[in-house]
């Protein structure tokens, strides 16, 4: 599915969802929607209000920048996740589905592929409990940051055995 295609549908959905529940639909509204689903990957509210005037010239103030969230959050147009201490959102009309492997060193998140993985989840049944999506987060370090922290370990076992070494003679 292409970003118009995708845009189309969200814009539907909210659409619907407004009429269901009877709440109308506003300019600033639509643009919101619009400038979360031009992201790739995550972002959070302040960036969020920031691109609002910067990249979009509409001027909204942070209360309905998280009204908003929260409302497509609960149209299933965006998914909520904590990252590194603070809330990030990511569009998720075409993926309800998402397994992430976050990085607590340098924080950056990438998206599991395992087929095993997701038709274990997906194969999961509870009873009283109907799946609609899910968003696995595994917390750990990259390649980058692990060897990183190797280093600094090796560095320090050397400091250690020299400075215990030197105190012996």
């Amino acid at each position: 599915m292409d970003k118009n295609e995708e845009m189309g549908q969200a814009m539907a959905v909210l659409t619907d969802y407004l009429h269901v529940h009877g709440l109308r639909s506003t300019p600033e509204r639509n643009a919101l929607l619009k400038a979360v689903y031009t992201y790739e990957g995550y972002f959070n509210p302040e960036s969020l209000s920031i691109d609002m005037l910067e990249k979009h010239g509409f001027r909204v103030c942070r209360a309905t920048v998280y009204n908003n969230l929260r409302l497509f959050e609960e149209a299933g147009l965006v998914q909520r996740v904590w990252l590194n201490g603070e809330i990030g959102y990511r569009r998720c009309w075409s993926n309800k589905h998402s397994i992430h492997l976050i990085c607590s060193g340098c924080g950056s998140i990438v998206e599991c592929t395992d087929d095993r993985v997701r038709s274990q989840i997906e194969s999961m049944r509870k009873k009283r409990f109907v799946m609609t999506g899910y968003l696995l987060s595994i917390h750990g370090l990259c390649g980058k940051c692990s060897a990183a922290l190797k280093r600094k370990r090796k560095k320090m076992e050397k400091i250690y055995s020299e400075k215990n070494g030197k105190s012996k003679d």
